[in-house]
This record gives C-alpha cells, structure tokens and sequence, in this order.
C-alpha cells in the first residue's frame, strides 16, 4: 500500500466514526428524559473532531507523500485524544447494570474503525 492508501483508508474510516458519532448523539438525545445523567454534547464534539482528522487525512492522501513529523506528530495527539474520549463516552453507557440506551450497535462501528486508523497511522 501507499502512503496515499494509508490516508485514504483512514479518512474512510474517521468519516465512520464521525457518522456512528453523530447517531449515538441522536440516540442520547432520544435517551435523555430518563438518562439526565448523559452529557449530550460529549459525542457532538468527538464527531466534530473525528471529522476533522478525516479532512487532514484526505488532504493528506492528496498529496500522496509521508506528512512532516510535526503533522505526523499533531494528526497522532488528535487520534489518541479522540480515541481516549469515544472510550469514556462508551463506559458512560456500557455495564452501568441498567437498561441501555440504544447506542450499543453504534460503538460496534467505532471501535474497529478507530482500531484500524491507528494502525494506518502507524504504518504511515
């Protein structure tokens, strides 16, 4: 594979979580009568940013050449930060003992994708 395939795949993946985000949103709005307890912009903002690695990560497939480290190093921070926020956003909803909130589903999309763009951004 390329280094344009890498980022190709990963922005293909980051627009997956940025779409699974944006329903488990909707899902907590839905749920939010009797989970007030949900923090209804929390996926808002992780979808937010999910897309924004995916625009860097088209832009960089665009130009088809190893990013600078600094861009490496930046586009490595975002992943780890937005890895760690979908990871806290899941524990609020999972094996809390109780009724779920529907969102179970749409974390069976993110967490493969999320694995897989650390891999491309790792062989990149």
């Amino acid at each position: 594979m390329t280094v344009r395939d890498d980022f190709e795949l990963m922005a293909w993946d980051l627009a997956t979580v940025s779409g699974a985000l944006s329903e488990i949103a909707t899902t907590w709005r839905r749920a939010s009568p009797g989970r007030p307890d949900l923090p209804l912009g929390l996926p808002v903002r992780l979808a937010a940013m999910a897309e924004g690695l995916a625009a860097d990560a088209r832009s960089l497939a665009g130009t088809g050449q190893q990013p600078a480290p600094g861009v490496a190093v930046s586009v490595g921070l975002r992943m780890s930060q937005l890895s760690e926020g979908t990871a806290y956003a899941r524990s609020i909803t999972a094996g809390r003992g109780g009724a779920g909130v529907g969102d179970a589903p749409l974390w069976e999309l993110v967490r493969p994708a999320l694995r897989r763009t650390g891999d491309c951004l790792a062989a990149a």
